[in-house]
């Protein structure tokens, strides 16, 4: 009976891979519209820019949440309202953990699904923020958001549709334009706020609503990426007896995603285990790129309307980084690019520290805050998007990039964590300080790991990468000493 069952289910399988060959085969085979790339490019940088307000819009409204629904609601002072507001968006991030299974789903069904998908969720999170009254409505929205921001799959569809000799920067020119759409979140606070704090909600609207638009065209035309076209459609062609001799072969190399396989093929080689570890340093420092705007309220002690200023100049120092790191990674490398960023993004935040002590005028902080933002991200994007791209084969890379999400994830944890326990002792006016001491040792940390460990990928076929190009040659036991063994 167990037999007949276990045949039953193969020939379903298979009937179910036959008709998923066909389509793709169908989907391959279509001509590209003329200028479809360059279409396709617009409708993935609009889908990235939702994707980059929804990432910053919270941290960007920071003192506004604490201080409505715990200072006021709760009578707490701010410190404690801010490590409690951290606590609670911690444990309302455990849903994260189905990211290790979510993620790595569009190695199986294809990038656009998730491209629609993640888009439309990130806007629903958007707009339940937009109608919370409470702390309870927000996290439901919030959650939401952080859900779906994690995947990145925008960043692995400009990698596959992208030209190799111009694919970073094709991808920094999307994520520059990206962050430049974000000046509508300045835009609606001068709308919408003006100097009254308590009107934030209504800025989380007007982005909601471009991302249903978004979503919406995105799931009408736009196409499949070519590269995981023709990888699925290699794999549905194979006999199951060429896909146990390739198990045999290397079981991670020919899996076809999954977070096992991810984790197997990560830290089995020597690349992609290194990029894994100044991934997790990298990241304990990210606690400075969500609580600059409580720097700016609570130790430069900037009103609403300087807050606005700043953010005017915000994304105009985030854009100038983002985009210049994809110009220095396709000339000279992405080791180069992510050196240069991370040193930025060092420099940039000590002098914005150095700005909250001695009172910089309100661009002049934005300009910073952006600069640092963008320089950081960048550097991440470059070693934890790219370079992680373009250290993993077509099948195993969304399921790498979840397990540098992981990485990231428990630095990020770490970071906040020790932020969330010394808030609680550190008064408002030297939290900047607080915020400097747990974020430059951290990246001047990653950087020494980057410059001494990691190889460079600039010109990787990402049809034939296996991921073995960094690895020590194997050496040959020496058949004398076997016989006298």
């Amino acid at each position: 009976m167990k037999k007949e069952e276990t045949a039953s289910h193969k020939e379903k399988r298979h009937l179910r891979e036959q008709k998923e060959l066909a389509a793709r085969k169908k989907d391959l085979a279509k001509p590209l519209p003329k200028l479809y790339l360059y279409y396709l490019f617009m409708v993935v940088s609009l889908a990235y820019v939702v994707d980059e307000i929804a990432s910053n819009i919270c941290n960007q409204f920071q003192s506004n949440i604490v201080n409505e629904f715990f200072v006021e609601n709760m009578g707490m002072k701010y410190g404690a309202g801010l490590t409690l507001y951290q606590i609670i968006g911690a444990a309302a991030s455990l849903p994260l953990l189905l990211v290790l299974f979510y993620k790595p789903l569009a190695d199986k069904f294809g990038r656009k699904p998730f491209l629609v998908f993640n888009t439309f969720m990130m806007c629903v999170g958007l707009f339940i923020i937009y109608l919370s009254k409470n702390i309870y409505v927000f996290v439901i929205g919030s959650t939401i958001i952080t859900f779906f921001v994690t995947h990145d799959v925008h960043v692995i569809y400009i990698m596959e549709v992208a030209p190799d000799k111009q694919r970073a920067t094709i991808y920094s020119l999307s994520k520059g334009i990206a962050v430049l759409g974000t000046l509508l979140v300045p835009w609606m606070r001068s709308i919408f706020m003006g100097n009254d704090s308590s009107r934030w909600h209504y800025v989380f609207l007007v982005p909601a609503a471009l991302g249903f638009l978004v979503s919406f065209l995105t799931l009408l035309t736009a196409r499949e990426s070519t590269t995981f076209l023709r990888h699925r459609i290699e794999y549905l062609e194979k006999s199951d007896e060429q896909r146990e001799a390739d198990a045999v072969l290397d079981r991670a190399l020919h899996a076809q995603g999954g977070i096992k396989a991810g984790f197997a093929f990560s830290f089995k080689h020597k690349q992609m285990r290194n990029l894994m570890i100044v991934c997790f340093f990298f990241l304990i420092a990210s606690i400075a790129t969500s609580t600059y705007q409580t720097v700016m309220t609570e130790s430069a002690l900037m009103s609403e309307d300087e807050v606005t200023m700043a953010f005017y100049l915000y994304p105009v120092g985030n854009a100038i980084f983002t985009i210049m790191t994809g110009f220095i990674s396709d000339k000279w490398g992405r080791r180069p690019s992510a050196i240069t960023m991370t040193s930025v993004a060092i420099i940039a935040y000590a002098l914005f520290f150095a700005g909250s002590l001695v009172s910089f005028p309100p661009m002049a902080m934005g300009f910073l805050a952006g600069s640092f933002v963008g320089s950081y991200w960048s550097a991440g994007d470059t070693i934890g998007s790219i370079m992680v791209g373009e250290s993993a084969p077509t099948n195993l890379r969304s399921s790498c990039s979840t397990v540098e999400a992981v990485m990231f994830s428990v630095g990020g944890m770490i970071g906040q964590g020790l932020a969330m326990l010394f808030q609680l002792f550190t008064p408002e006016r030297y939290l900047g300080l607080l915020y400097f001491l747990l974020a430059i040792p951290e990246m001047v940390t990653a950087l020494i790991l980057l410059m001494k460990n990691v190889g460079e990928t600039k010109g990787i076929d990402l049809d034939t990468v296996t991921g073995e190009e960094w690895d020590e040659p194997k050496k040959e036991k020496d058949p004398s000493l076997s016989r006298k063994a």
